[in-house]
């Protein structure tokens, strides 16, 4: 047919207003066109729209019970080929279906025998193991009014179209279907369509066959259908139409019996040519459904957490299945654990809404599978013991879709996950640090540092402990035999030549040195061990330890008795004494020394604590250095005078506080000279 230059301008600015995705305006310019026109453009405006969509799933469903076909295909829509997808659905012979496009879920309606329309079912064909799920009776309706028996079903959009062309008082009523409940509302009545058959929607316009291969066009907002034609077929057969639907491309699809068979109409010249032969017997019932979907996309990630194993090691993978799609469907999982691996077992667990196949399982094949919500997760947790000494272990994970021979994969890419490892020697290396003495403020103490192997193989190499001495530990050195150690600005390193046998220490480290007063109240040390080879638990390779530091602060005062320090003038001397370590104090003992070119005044020893002290006086001889060491050992003296005089003999005094000294406490001791 022959188109004037202003329809052939008309006809391009529709499709390249459909081409930018201006579908309702390309529609109102194609609706001012004569029939005959108008189907042509229409036609090649859509397939324009189509060539940029998502491939079309072709569904179609067959009820015929006494030959054993009361069963649900996919039709690839390329080739024609037939997919069993769903053997013995339930609920009777004669159904109608529609597929949602936002997420590919089935539903279809069955005919029941009285006439009216009997249950509606929910299937997902991604999850083909699922059977399909009763919803409810589409009749009666919201209104209360009976629904004739039907056979049209499609979707606009993601609302459910009905019609039930059976003849009934209700043919021409085109209701929408509650996807929760199946129970139908009338929406508008569509005239002049016939009985039977099947619709479909190509953009916003409604297609309606009849089973007399009449093709119509229509609005879901009612009114006198628009009749296209009557389709044709070869050898100028006239079998019944009972389906129809629209491929990818735009083109119509229809389905028929007596023969059963799958055709394709040519428009505007509604000839049919023969495409497949469709299962089901040749005068089963049924229908076609048609959805542009969101293809489906599983991913597999797979690790252990490590880059380096060794023989006799416990590995441990994650293996996580994930459905990054709109809808739930079905997957399998495929991981076939290398032989180097053995005592192989994993454990399942799945995310809220989502399933796993098997909770657990063991052996080195693992083949098993989950139903996956959108976005759901099952995560293995499989474990084995490495039993091989050298070389590289490689773990691949794969996933599939059950449905997989009908559904393809927006992304394959993330189907398989690999994890390798090398398998190297290995050696345990660990080390203890205790405090060997009693760690008291000016006193010497020291460590002890033990490094042993605990395997399961030799730790070859220099073996290298490090040890950071905190605040408050000074002049330490350290020694062990067979190590060699230095001291650098408070870091003590000690080497030692390997190998170090599994299951042996080496000689200990000792580490000496003084404690001072920033040490209190309590000091914590670390040391650490290091080897060249691997080290599978590094959690063992530092000890620190935290030692109580014993500590009693002196601070000594005086206090002239007269104006100033000449001949005959007092002096008393305090000493106060607190307790600023971790530790209780047993038995404290304080010894001053009386100075030099001084008398002690008998009887002026005295002290401020809550328990009395023994206090012990002494003639050994003292120096004119301060301080002095104390005598030892402390023979006694008495001084000979009263009370208030001056003993020319007594050098040293001492207490001795029997029991404890708490945490905190504090107390003073006090005695006075007078100078020479």
């Amino acid at each position: 047919m022959r188109l004037s230059a202003h329809i052939t301008q008309r006809l391009n600015a529709a499709a390249r207003s459909f081409a930018r995705g201006g579908a309702a305006r390309g529609t109102s310019v194609l609706v001012s066109f004569r029939s005959g026109v108008r189907l042509f453009a229409l036609l090649f405006i859509l397939l324009v729209v189509q060539s940029v969509s998502a491939q079309t799933n072709i569904y179609h469903i067959r009820g015929n019970a006494t030959a054993g076909s009361n069963n649900l295909w996919s039709v690839d829509p390329t080739t024609g080929v037939e997919t069993l997808v769903y053997s013995n659905y339930p609920g009777g012979n004669a159904a109608t279906l529609a597929q949602r496009p936002s997420d590919g879920m089935i539903f279809y309606a069955i005919n029941a025998a009285a006439g009216s329309n009997g249950a509606m079912y929910r299937f997902n064909p991604a999850t083909p193991s699922v059977a399909p799920v009763l919803l409810g009776n589409v009749g009666p309706s919201t209104s209360g009014g009976n629904v004739g028996s039907g056979y049209r079903m499609a979707f606009l959009g993601n609302t459910l179209y009905f019609m039930p062309g059976g003849g009934a008082a209700d043919n021409d009523t085109l209701y929408t279907l509650s996807q929760t409940t199946g129970q139908a509302t009338a929406v508008a009545t569509i005239t002049g369509t016939g009985n039977g058959g099947d619709m479909a929607f190509l953009g916003n316009t409604l297609y309606i066959v009849n089973q007399n291969r009449q093709l119509y066009t229509a609005s879901v907002a009612g009114g006198a259908a628009t009749s296209v034609g009557t389709i044709t077929f070869p050898g100028g057969i006239t079998p019944n139409t009972i389906g129809v639907a629209f491929d990818s491309a735009g083109r119509l699809l229809l389905q028929t019996t007596s023969p059963s068979n799958l055709y394709r109409v040519t428009l505007p010249s509604l000839s049919a040519a023969s495409f497949a032969t469709l299962g089901g017997g040749t005068s089963a019932t049924g229908d076609l459904a048609t959805a542009n979907v969101p293809a489906p996309d599983i991913s597999v990630t797979k690790t252990d957490g490590v880059t380096n194993t060794y023989q006799g090691a416990t590995a441990t993978y994650t293996v996580t299945l994930k459905n990054n799609g709109a809808y739930t469907v079905s997957a399998s999982l495929s991981d076939i654990v290398p032989a180097s691996l053995t005592g192989v077992a994993w454990t399942c667990a799945a995310s809220a809404g989502s399933t796993c196949n098997a909770a657990s399982g063991s052996g080195n094949t693992i083949s098993t599978g989950a139903t996956l919500a959108a976005s759901g997760t099952a995560t293995y947790t499989v474990t084995g013991t490495v039993n091989v000494s050298s070389g590289t272990i490689a773990n691949t994970a794969s996933v599939s879709l059950d449905a997989a021979a009908w559904l393809v994969e927006s992304n394959a890419a993330n189907n398989s996950a690999t994890d390798t490892d090398n398998v190297v020697p290995a050696a345990d290396l660990s080390i203890t640090k205790v405090a060997a003495t009693a760690f008291a403020v000016d006193n010497t103490a020291s460590y002890t540092l033990t490094v042993r192997n605990n395997g399961p193989q030799s730790a070859s190499g220099t073996i290298t402990v490090t040890d950071t001495l905190p605040a408050g530990l000074t002049s330490f050195t350290a020694s062990g035999t067979g190590w060699t150690c230095a001291n650098s600005s408070g870091t003590i390193t000690c080497t030692m030549a390997g190998p170090l046998a599994t299951g042996t220490n080496a000689p200990a480290i000792t580490v000496t040195g003084t404690v001072g007063s920033a040490a209190a109240p309590n000091v914590s040390n670390t040391a650490t061990v290091s080897n060249p080879t691997f080290d599978p638990t590094a959690a063992n390779n530092s000890s620190t330890i935290s030692t109580p530091v014993l500590y009693i602060k002196l601070d000594k005062s005086y206090m002239l008795g007269g104006p100033a320090p000449k001949p005959g003038t007092d002096i008393i001397y305090t000493i106060a004494f607190s307790n600023l370590g971790a530790l209780p104090v047993q038995t404290l003992t304080i010894v001053d020394m009386v100075p030099y070119n001084t008398d002690f005044k008998v009887g002026s020893a005295t002290f401020s604590y809550s328990t009395t002290p023994t206090i012990t006086y002494s003639a050994a001889a003292r120096t004119p250095v301060d301080p002095a060491p104390v005598p030892s050992p402390f023979t006694l003296y008495t001084p000979p005078g009263a009370a208030g005089t001056y003993d020319t003999q007594l050098n040293w005094v001492r207490w001795s506080f029997a029991g404890s000294i708490p945490v905190g406490a504090t107390g003073t001791v006090s005695f006075t000279v007078r100078i020479k």
